[in-house]
């Protein structure tokens, strides 16, 4: 590519950086690439079709060669930069993120999916913890899932978050009004976290990225 990684990063979207931290993955971990049915059920999509789209879109970036008269020929045409990123513990968790000093081993994250480069101050503040529970189910994240967190103390309205409340870390959706602020469950069997307005160091870090292993 004529220019740099994190510039030809900057013309993807979110959805067509996702697929291609997804393909990659796949390769790294199985030695071939997803089929496009594959990649659709990981995403949710009903039709292949949009999941052919970006990948043409991958293809016309440069991100991604096929290899001709292959079911299963998609390359990466590049080498993706990853990261790998202490796993502190589960969340929610009964003790606060700091508190806890023994990594629980580390596991490997596609900074592109991110927009990050390894080179970027963001990307030495980046953990995992592993998901307990079904309350973010609708967002796409399930029990058993690893979510990257981004380490931060502020976030907007509608992000997902890792909050610190009482001493338990949760992952929920930060809703900020004026008057109140709430943690909000991706799941209809769970109640929203009503927290005081004035409590301090609520937020823990942001969510910039989901791993799932079959």
């Amino acid at each position: 590519m004529g220019t740099s990684d994190s510039d030809n990063l900057n013309s993807l979207s979110k959805t067509q950086r996702k697929i291609l931290s997804f393909i990659e993955e796949a390769l790294s971990l199985e030695g071939t690439p997803p089929t496009y049915r594959e990649i659709a059920s990981h995403f949710g999509y009903s039709a292949v079709g949009t999941v052919q789209d970006h990948v043409r879109a991958l293809l016309k970036k440069g991100f991604l060669r096929t290899t001709p008269g292959r079911a299963r020929g998609l390359t990466l045409s590049h080498r993706m930069e990853s990261l790998d990123i202490p796993v502190l513990g589960a969340v929610p968790a009964g003790r606060p993120i700091e508190a806890i000093e023994d990594r629980r081993g580390s596991l490997s994250f596609s900074l592109s999916s991110a927009g990050l480069s390894p080179k970027s101050q963001a990307s030495a503040e980046i953990y995992a913890l592993r998901v307990k529970g079904e309350s973010m189910r609708d967002a796409g994240i399930l029990d058993g899932d690893f979510v990257i967190v981004r380490k931060q103390h502020h976030a907007e309205n509608g992000q997902i978050i890792i909050a610190l409340i009482e001493g338990e870390a949760t992952v929920k959706f930060l809703e900020k009004r004026s008057d109140r602020i709430r943690l909000l469950p991706a799941n209809p069997a769970f109640s929203p976290i009503d927290v005081p307005v004035d409590a301090e160091n609520l937020v823990q870090g942001k969510v910039i990225g989901v791993q799932r292993f079959y």
